[in-house]
């Protein structure tokens, strides 16, 4: 009798299916922890790649502000310029053509003509080594401006920075304090859209300007089934994401800040 119930395994068979029941129960646990640690990366990863996006779009954005506004200055203190030494020129022309009268009294020269005056523009133009592209902007306020011709002429051109060599500064002192002024702007653009994507609202976001590039790093908290948070010490549950993007700068201008 006793040796029939010993050779029974009918309960044993049950024990067996439990226990993979609950094996696999709690494997499914664990592989759910995986699968949140790697969706809370996935999710810090988008947050840091959209934060230094909006970054280096909003800090472009500053300088391309700031140098519209240095262009238009300077443009205005070029046709400043360039009309004094046309007038000068005139006056120097009129001052050798002065005849006089039976009564000696002045005679006023004839007004200049058109292709005199154009011949007076060019030899002041060639004077300041306006590019021609930029002639036209300089001589009549009206015209447009190229800009990016313009920036390379403020930053670049020899005559013009010895000329005005007291009145200017340099591009990268220009673009650089109006960054470092807007700061409060492009990190604001980097935590809202962070956040949008699912980060927290503490990221740390650099400016590297001798690179001219910002760098944003993120975190965002995971929560696990197998563990409790209460677990957990401050900050071990973060998962922390880094990204970084190049400014774009005006073609053929190189912008670093110190």
């Amino acid at each position: 009798m006793i040796s029939r119930y010993v050779r029974n395994e009918k309960g044993n068979t049950l024990l067996v299916i439990i226990g993979l029941l609950v094996g696999a129960i709690f494997i499914s646990f664990i592989f759910f922890d995986f699968f949140t640690t790697y969706a809370s990366k996935r999710v810090s990863q988008t947050s840091a790649d959209a934060a230094v996006l909006a970054a280096a779009n909003e800090i472009k954005d500053v300088y391309d502000e700031k140098l519209k506004s240095e262009i238009e200055i300077r443009m205005d203190r070029l046709r400043e310029v360039a009309n004094e030494f046309v007038q000068e020129k005139i006056d120097e022309i009129m001052d050798d053509n002065t005849e006089e009268d039976e009564d000696g009294n002045p005679i006023p020269p004839p007004s200049l003509t058109a292709r005199e005056l154009d011949t007076i523009w060019k030899w002041a133009m060639d004077k300041m080594q306006i590019p021609n592209e930029l002639r036209k902007a300089v001589r009549y306020s009206y015209e447009e401006v190229n800009a990016n011709l313009a920036l390379r002429y403020f930053f670049k051109n020899v005559w013009y920075k010895e000329w005005f060599s007291r009145e200017v500064k340099e591009i990268n002192d220009v673009a650089c304090e109006a960054i470092k002024k807007s700061e409060p702007r492009w990190t604001d653009a980097a935590t809202y859209f962070a956040v949008k994507n699912g980060a927290e609202e503490d990221i740390d976001i650099i400016f590297k300007g001798k690179e001219f590039k910002v760098m944003a790093r993120v975190k965002k908290s995971a929560s696990f089934i197998t563990v409790k948070d209460q677990s957990f010490g401050s900050g071990e549950q973060d998962v922390f994401a880094e990204a970084e993007a190049s400014i774009k700068t005006p073609k053929e201008i190189d912008i670093k800040c110190k």
